[in-house]
């Protein structure tokens, strides 16, 4: 039989041992996140929600605790949308505000610019664009970067098929001159090749092109049954959906889905109906999960703007779930190794994160949806 001796001391110790704990949460180093996003510049439509989104789940998590008791903290660069600027902001993440792991760049060409002092300095990238060499296997970075969305070979490919499936024999392609249009245009035109079609004409123009109207005029002239804009930025995308419009390129068009946005509506006016893209969410139509996220957005003051606010959520989750799977110090090194663990994790986005050491991409198809533009709105297409 215990003496009351015995359960005083049992019990005194219990108390100094969750006391011990409660303290070792409580002053449990922060978990450093850095996002790494175009704030400013051709990007900012994308930058901006991203950061909002994941300040506002972070702020959901910190009011739980944190991540086994550890507060999460963000440190925040504007790369400017310029991929000079991204290198520069992920040397100062890591070396001056100490973060274990980075959220970016929004774009591919700001990632592949940051991501080998990313690697060199053994941070895990966590990237929100869907630029195809971004995860290259033959890559020197590729140890250290993951896609927080479907890789374009899986996008395009969608894309394109869809536009086949429409009726379209001959296509020409409209695409951004960075990293994600030209690898993206390059792949739909090997995609055409297989099938024994080849592309009829091919134009593009700067990100911060408005004035397209020549290379609408071009693509006319080879007399295309369907056009597909490789673009991100609604500006550039609007632009041209406007310029066919006027110069009589009567045809239908194909987005990318960095256009599932409100501003590409917005600059596209009474021109884009009838745009049909391939999109990585819709909140016009939202799924169970991204209605989610969309009250977690509205609770916290913001309006969904497009998919941006589900890419930078899925890789601050991502983080968060492998750094729950560490035991002792989080570092980047072991951030990556559980990294590459992480599968059948449920976000807001459809379909489920699965990284595995040769797969770095993390969604497929299932997290995909046709939509056109009708009356101002994205309309999904069954």
């Amino acid at each position: 039989m215990i003496s009351g001796r015995k359960l005083l001391v049992a019990a005194l110790l219990a108390t100094v041992s969750f006391a011990a704990s409660s303290a070792i949460a409580q002053n449990a180093k922060p978990l450093k996140i850095g996002l790494l996003l175009s704030l400013s510049g051709p990007a900012a439509s994308f930058g901006i929600p991203e950061r909002d989104a994941a300040e506002l789940i972070v702020a959901g998590l910190n009011s739980q605790g944190g991540v086994d008791g550890r507060k999460v903290e963000l440190a925040i660069y504007d790369d400017t949308t310029n991929p000079t600027e991204a290198a520069r902001g992920a040397t100062k993440l890591i070396r001056e505000d100490g973060v274990v792991a980075i959220v970016g760049a929004s774009t591919g060409s700001g990632t592949l610019a940051a991501a080998p002092i990313a690697a060199r300095e053994k941070i895990p990238m966590l990237a929100p664009n869907a630029t195809i060499s971004v995860t290259a296997r033959e890559s020197q970075s590729y140890p250290y970067v993951f896609r927080t969305m479907s890789n374009d070979l899986v996008n395009t490919k969608q894309l394109y098929e869809a536009a086949i499936a429409g009726g379209a024999k001959k296509v020409a392609i409209f695409y951004q001159e960075d990293a994600y249009g030209k690898d993206s245009a390059t792949y739909v035109k090997k995609l055409a090749e297989e099938r024994g079609a080849p592309i009829v004409d091919m134009a593009s123009a700067p990100l911060k092109s408005i004035e397209v109207a020549a290379q609408a005029v071009k693509l006319r002239g080879s007399s295309p049954d369907a056009v597909i804009m490789q673009v991100t930025a609604p500006a550039l995308g609007g632009a041209f959906v406007r310029a066919a419009k006027q110069v009589g390129l009567d045809v239908p068009i194909w987005g990318s889905m960095g256009l599932g946005q409100k501003s590409f509506i917005e600059s596209s006016g009474a021109a884009g109906n009838g745009v049909r893209l391939v999109v990585f969410g819709n909140w016009d139509d939202p799924s169970p999960r991204q209605a989610k996220l969309a009250d977690v957005m509205k609770a916290g003051g913001k309006s969904p703007q497009g998919f941006a606010e589900l890419i930078s959520t899925n890789g601050l989750l991502a983080i968060v779930e492998a750094a729950r799977k560490i035991k002792g110090d989080i570092t980047g090194p072991a951030l990556r190794d559980e990294l590459e663990k992480l599968c059948k994790v449920t976000t807001y986005s459809d379909g489920e994160l699965c990284y595995s050491k040769d797969d770095h991409d993390g969604w497929s198809t299932d997290a995909l949806t046709t939509v056109e533009i009708r009356d101002g709105a994205f309309k999904r297409v069954q």
